[in-house]
């Protein structure tokens, strides 16, 4: 990809909220399945108020949305969280090789 065509105001967006400690475990939680707030609290063991901050920052940038009552992986979700597989992949592979 050419690195021209990368938006650097959404791809700053997109991982200030992914950064945060504990949202990875959010969305691998919800690529499960779709979860009531208190199942993902559970889960994730955040406390109420960082669930509910990061809950509304994936909600805001579209990765999760949310029906009557559960939070859902969106499909531009998915599609993050299999991109930010594929790239600490690569990462461990290149800095794993590198200190050999």
């Amino acid at each position: 990809m050419n690195n021209s065509k990368v938006n650097i105001e959404t791809a700053q967006k997109l991982l200030k909220v992914v950064s945060r400690t504990g949202i990875v475990e959010v969305l691998l939680n919800l690529e499960n399945g779709p979860k009531k707030f208190s199942q993902l609290m559970f889960d994730t063991q955040l406390n109420p108020g960082i669930l509910d901050r990061h809950l509304k920052a994936l909600l805001n940038v579209g990765l999760v949305e949310k029906d009557s009552e559960n939070y859902v992986l969106t499909k531009t979700g998915k599609i993050v969280l299999d991109k930010l597989a594929e790239l600490v992949a690569a990462y461990e592979s290149v800095f794993l090789n590198c200190k050999k």
